[in-house]
């Protein structure tokens, strides 16, 4: 069944509505031990539609219809493209009762059913706030819209146990006069490493709780003093938070959720653990620099979930020389999660880290052989590996292959194809529209082609460096934009309008060069979708370099520590995490570039499945619309992807303080407190005694 919400309704239970497969929506209801009730039969759309659902606290039900009028086949991609759709809202009263149908204006300009997704679709303050793929609105119950906003981010809202409405974003709160998209300047923050889960928000409180928070590591509940007691803990508890879709109050002591588990959907009882419960595994560490996010709480618990050898735990380490000062004390976690290759060969060079070719010859896991080619010459130091990472991503430039025959070029080479360029031809569109942005695309996000990390040397103070340096300063740029004065001056039309422009501005040769970022084979392909490109007549550019090279990042590595107390646990950790089951399966990877060759190749399969049907029918008789590329991959395309992924052999290290090293001197140089001789010396020195106290 076709779950669509869940509430709890105070002195009667939990409420699920759900559809039944044949466009019939209705409801249950289930007591405190989660049994059914009773069942009832809101209403069965006569043609295929969108359907979203919420139930008020007390049990008052609303929905959004988004009818489907079509004269093409349903499961084709015309189907959608050349569809008309209207819309209603239908009330219902508590006990399903009561049914009104309001048919509301044309959404066009706030909802393209056909591109949208409805992320969230809530009853709050007597109005309704959707939110879409593309933006948000608030619209009153008789179909009228009061506030849109364009810009993304999650927040979740609710009404706590005394009315008061509380909107909660990524790391704080703030309670609200009324309901509105535009939050206060000043939020009451968590606390450190928390922060909400984006899948579940907050909800209504009870028992002595005005609300309940459902943040990265567990269900927090706000007391009436304002503070935040966790409730239950997801890893302590086995649970995957990943998994549920819903979760919310089911009585004392409870919790009821919609979990999802190998393409099957549960209705989950959370209740308190036995006192006489016994968990008979060997306890693990799974060390975090730099904070523990919600990835890392869910793959914990997933693995606890899955283990029956080991019990993993997180412990956060807010910098590297953290965790290497607990490796010396001899307080070292069993696995290390980190950022950075750089780091990776520090540890390595410190003896901190195991190579992981030794734990799979004593242990079993992947081999060699298992993982991409690319990224194994990325990883591995005098033919070890001493770390690994679940997914990679692509991060380059792009510009048309009349002007660009080759995607790397020295810096002459470049600078040469430059000066070539009328004088009315931008270096960039907006994704390089200032000359920090161009300083940061040439040098300093661009490190490798100016550090050995394996010799610990740099080498700034060149002539091609201090060329770089001058460039930046008289380089050809579009004018910069106030972007809050630009939204606020614009209608959505024309926001949409702009965009559309500065896309087209590279195939029209209005601009050199774009920079672009995947981190899917979709992505990818629809690199050149978005800038109108045909095969062969758009170049993937790597910064130019002496020797240039094409590069691959790694956000996050995983090692296992020499002097950990349970190497085999951390082994198997590790490997879990990096299995094609896991990686084919995981919201945070199933639709990435993974760095394993089983799995790389799996999801690609479908992704391309995916592109040659946008529109297909289920099982269960539902339409089910994918978002992949605008046409279907070709094999040429497929191959170009390939081709340039097997180039990607050199790390994108980001390095926070190398960075900010560059760009804190090309602020002064820029203000025209350094000459570019002696800014390119400044930075040679402070990176070299960097280098010297890290390597």
């Amino acid at each position: 069944r076709l779950v669509q919400g869940m509430t709890y309704i105070d002195g009667q239970g939990v409420r699920l509505i759900y559809a039944d497969g044949k466009n019939c929506y209705k409801f249950a209801d289930y007591d405190e031990n989660m049994s059914i009730k009773s069942t009832t039969e809101l209403f069965t759309s006569e043609e295929n539609a969108f359907v979203n659902f919420d139930c008020a606290d007390d049990g008052t039900m609303i929905a959004l219809v988004t009818n489907v009028h079509s004269d093409y086949e349903i499961g084709t991609p015309e189907y959608f493209e050349n569809a008309e759709f209207t819309y209603e809202l239908r009330k219902y009263a508590p006990d399903g009762s009561g049914e009104t149908v309001i048919p509301i204006p044309e959404l066009g300009d706030y909802y393209a059913p056909y591109n949208d997704v409805i992320q969230n679709f809530q009853l709050i303050d007597g109005k309704l706030l959707i939110v879409l793929s593309s933006g948000k609105l608030i619209m009153d119950l008789e179909g009228n819209i009061l506030e849109t906003r364009q810009d993304g981010g999650f927040v979740s809202y609710c009404e706590d146990s005394s009315g008061k409405i509380i909107a909660a974003a990524d790391t704080g709160y703030c309670y609200m006069d009324k309901l509105s998209l535009t939050l206060p300047e000043n939020m009451t923050e968590y606390g450190e490493y928390l922060r909400l889960n984006l899948n579940l928000g907050i909800t209504k409180g009870y028992g002595g709780f005005t609300a309940f928070f459902m943040l990265n590591g567990g269900v927090y509940g706000m007391t009436e003093n304002g503070s935040l007691t966790e409730l239950f803990n997801y890893n302590d508890s086995l649970v995957s938070i990943n998994d549920y879709r819903s979760l919310v109050y089911a009585g004392e002591g409870k919790f009821a959720g919609i979990s999802s588990e190998m393409d099957k959907t549960f209705l989950t009882l959370l209740t308190v653990r036995p006192d006489d419960y016994v968990m008979n595994r060997e306890d693990m560490v799974i060390g975090v620099v730099g904070g523990i996010n919600t990835m890392d709480q869910e793959l914990v618990t997933m693995f606890n979930k899955k283990s029956d050898s080991f019990k993993a735990e997180l412990k956060p380490y807010s910098e590297m020389d953290d965790f290497t000062a607990a490796v010396l004390i001899d307080d070292a976690p069993d696995c290390i999660s980190y950022s950075g290759t750089y780091n990776m060969r520090r540890l390595k060079n410190l003896g901190a880290v195991m190579d992981m070719y030794e734990l799979s010859e004593k242990y079993g896991g992947f081999k060699r052989e298992d993982i991409l080619d690319n990224v194994a010459e990325a990883l591995e130091i005098d033919g070890g590996l001493y770390g690994i990472s679940q997914k990679f991503q692509l991060v380059s430039a792009i510009g048309r292959s009349d002007i660009f025959p080759k995607g790397d070029m020295t810096w002459q080479e470049f600078k040469e194809i430059y000066d070539s360029m009328p004088e009315n031809v931008y270096f960039s569109n907006i994704s390089m529209e200032t000359k920090e942005q161009v300083f940061s695309f040439l040098c300093a996000g661009n490190l490798n082609a100016f550090i050995d990390y394996e010799k610990g040397e740099c080498n700034f103070n060149t002539p091609e460096f201090i060329e770089m340096l001058e460039f930046t300063k008289t380089v050809r740029l579009m004018p910069e934009i106030d972007w809050q004065t630009f939204y606020d001056t614009h209608t959505d039309e024309e926001i949409n309008l702009f965009f559309k422009e500065n896309d087209n501005r590279l195939l029209n040769g209005e601009v050199m060069v774009a920079t672009v970022n995947a981190t899917a084979l979709d992505d990818f392909i629809n690199i050149k979708h978005r800038y109108h490109f045909d095969d062969g007549e758009f170049t993937l550019l790597d910064a130019p370099s002496e020797n240039p090279q094409s590069n691959i990042f790694f956000q996050t590595l995983y090692s296992v520590v020499t002097n950990g107390k349970c190497p085999e646990g951390a082994w198997d950790y590790i490997n879990y995490i990096t299995s094609e089951d896991l990686l084919t399966s995981y919201l945070q990877t199933e639709r990435s570039f993974v760095t394993f060759k089983g799995a790389f190749e799996k999801i690609n399969k479908q992704i391309r499945w995916d592109s040659e049907n946008p529109v297909y029918v289920d099982e269960n008789g539902v339409t089910v619309t994918t978002f992949t590329t605008e046409k279907p991959i070709t094999d040429e395309e497929y191959n170009m992807a390939l081709e340039y992924i097997s180039k990607c052999t050199i790390p994108a290290d980001y390095n926070q303080t190398l960075y900010n090293i560059l760009m804190e001197e090309y602020e002064a140089f820029a203000a025209g407190d350094k000459t570019a001789a002696e800014c390119a010396e400044i930075i040679q020195n402070r990176v070299s005694i960097y280098l010297s106290e890290n390597s």
